[in-house]
């Protein structure tokens, strides 16, 4: 089996795997709200929202919307609304989400409502995109997408035994594939999420901008190159700096 992660990241793995401090069943409900809160704004603030973190919990949690632009309030809405859907079905239950293509497009309309037209949310996409700061040009014709989401969808379940190495594999193939008009990424940080949700561990991120620099940094990395690296350093980092603070 291929290893995404290098031998010093195995090792910050298995730290963050060992330890009791990020199982997602702990986390009281007030927590689960803030962790639903801080994902929203994280992942908005990657996408150029305009929303401060206080402008987004008033928003999310008391419906205060701000004199800012719907679209923005309208993408944090939907962040929250498919994020809090996933975690309360796989937390409450005691499920685990099948990751396939019917779970990825549910996820996707539930993101894109409102932003992207009806026929373009939750279907693949039948026109040409391109990614700001990178060279890198994702599959155009809709037979390459078609044949690249099998192919990762397909390729995951090498992963089942590490579902940190499961969680960075989607979120980067699915980021670089593209395979929707809009709201690539955000989707999947979703995907991303739900695989380590599956697996009772907390998804941990930072809206700290040296971090969403580290991010970007990462995922251009792999689009260029398709090397995790960069990535799954600044992923499995924000994991144990968490458990460290805690500590």
């Amino acid at each position: 089996m291929y290893t995404i992660f290098n031998k010093e990241q195995q090792e910050k793995a298995a730290f963050i795997l060992q330890s009791p401090l990020v199982k997602l069943s702990e986390l009281y409900s007030n927590e689960i709200k803030d962790l639903a809160v801080v994902w929203c704004y994280y992942s908005g603030k990657i996408e150029g929202n305009t929303y401060t973190y206080v402008e987004t919990e008033a928003l999310l949690k008391d419906g205060i919307t701000s004199e800012k632009r719907y679209e923005d309030a309208k993408m944090l809405k939907n962040l929250y609304n498919a994020f809090i859907s996933e975690l309360e079905y796989i937390n409450k239950g005691e499920n685990q989400e099948v990751i396939n293509e019917r779970t990825l497009f549910r996820v996707h309309q539930s993101i894109s409502t409102g932003l992207v037209s009806n026929e373009e949310s939750g279907a693949l996409r039948t026109r040409a995109v391109r990614i700001s700061g990178t060279e890198y040009t994702p599959p155009k014709s809709l037979q390459e997408i078609k044949s690249g989401l099998n192919e990762i969808l397909f390729n995951q379940e090498q992963y089942n035994t590490n579902p940190l190495e499961k969680a960075v594999y989607l979120h980067c193939n699915l980021a670089r594939l593209q395979p929707f008009i809009d709201g690539n990424k955000r989707t999947a940080r979703m995907m991303e999420s739900i695989a380590l949700m599956n697996a009772d561990i907390i998804p941990v991120y930072s809206a700290k901008d040296a971090d969403i620099l580290n991010y970007r940094k990462g995922l251009i990395a792999f689009y260029e190159t398709k090397d995790y690296t960069i990535y799954s350093d600044y992923f499995l980092n924000r994991q144990i700096e968490r458990v460290k603070e805690i500590e």
